[in-house]
């Protein structure tokens, strides 16, 4: 590789499911899967479109990920070829990263191995909960055995890099509940494990059902609490947390997802897909229809267009980096920004300083500060740049 290159990822956005969850604001449609081949054959028409609108010449790919929605629901085919048209794009990292999430029950052995074969080699199974009532309220149509025969069946693939999903804070589940569902994985010993609070998003079931008064969400200081205890408990398992919401074994964070949080250009494709590459972000229709067609009549799905201006980049770069264990490289951010953020926001700090440490040039947000990241970074992004 030439020694100007610079790492890519790359994202394919699946938009067809069984079931939509009760709580999933991602664009996806189920019921959807006759538009299949034309979804595949627009999908390719953007990908050699990316190809000879962007130079990619001075790039390598780094990662790829195929999410949504449910990927699995491509056969095998249909999966290689959108696979072998992205590896076309520029030269390969040495170690790329190549993965899927997967649904519990709706994945088989045969199609996994398929997938291994084809290279793909990270598989991130949706489990969410081990209690079939949590299942039932979240729109989930798998059980428990499925989510431990996925498991399994990504074993008997060949699959070393194994993630799962979890959901805490349901309405209806206990602190104990949790801790269970959390040894339960625990004990199956995926490299990878993400964890994530139950919100309400605009457009949901969940949020009629709540905006109607049918559910009550629990209370903002036991979802803390179900945050901390799994934190805690996933770390004495040896699971480091890098990141708000994931863990893993040393030697396998999300390469795909760090390179988000990092900064690296991206380019997404498939309907609703987000692309950022070189000071610019632009996103996709949210419209199945809308995409093939523009896709397979014009070459183009007319994609909404963003650049990136400095006040907007030094806040995407405080509310990335702080996620991060690692945290915010301070003398990166003066040297690109020009402000020193210490000085700039010493109120905000010592407002938060139980939560905010200074460690070693970085500002990181301290155990204690994990379930209020959001509430800290917007405090800390309103820089002008």
């Amino acid at each position: 590789m030439p020694n100007t290159n610079r790492p890519l990822a790359l994202y394919v956005h699946v938009p067809f499911c069984k079931a939509k969850c009760t709580y999933c604001d991602f664009y996806s449609l189920a019921g959807a899967e006759d538009n299949i081949p034309a979804f595949a054959e627009a999908l390719l028409q953007e990908i050699d479109a990316a190809s000879k609108q962007h130079d990619l010449n001075s790039f390598f790919i780094d990662t790829i990920f195929f999410g949504g929605g449910t990927p699995n629901l491509l056969d095998p085919d249909t999966l290689a070829a959108i696979l072998d048209a992205l590896r076309t794009l520029t030269q390969m990292g040495e170690d790329v990263e190549i993965g899927l999430e997967v649904n519990p029950g709706e994945v088989t052995l045969e199609r996994l191995k398929a997938y291994r074969n084809m290279g793909f080699n990270r598989v991130s199974i949706g489990m969410q909960s081990f209690q079939p009532k949590l299942l039932t309220f979240m729109s989930r149509i798998h059980s428990p055995e499925d989510a431990i025969s996925a498991y399994i069946m990504a074993r008997k693939a060949g699959f070393t890099n194994v993630s799962g999903d979890l959901i805490f804070a349901v309405p209806g589940q206990t602190r104990q509940i949790w801790e269970s569902d959390l040894k339960q994985l625990i004990d199956l010993g995926p490299e990878h494990i993400s964890t994530y609070s139950l919100t309400v998003e605009e457009g949901t079931a969940l949020k009629r059902w709540v905006d109607a008064g049918h559910v009550h969400m629990l209370e903002e200081s036991i979802d803390t609490g179900m945050y901390d205890v799994g934190r805690d408990l996933l770390e004495r398992h040896g699971y480091v947390n890098y990141e708000v919401s994931n863990y893993s074994r040393p030697g396998y964070r999300c390469r795909h997802n760090l390179n988000y949080w990092t900064g690296v250009d991206y380019l997404g494709f498939g309907p609703s897909a987000h692309s950022f590459f070189q000071g610019k972000r632009w996103w996709n229709p949210r419209h199945l229809q809308s995409y093939i067609t523009g896709m397979v009549e014009r070459g183009d799905c007319d994609p909404e267009i963003e650049t990136i201006d400095a006040g907007t980049a030094a806040n995407e770069m405080i509310l990335t980096r702080l996620r991060l264990a690692q945290g915010l490289d301070l003398d990166i951010f003066e040297s690109r920004f020009g402000i020193n953020l210490l000085d700039e926001k010493a109120p905000t700090l010592e407002k938060w300083s139980q939560e905010l440490s200074v460690q070693q040039g970085h500002l990181r947000v301290t155990p204690a500060g994990w379930s209020l990241i959001d509430e800290i970074s917007a405090d800390l992004m309103t820089v002008n740049a």
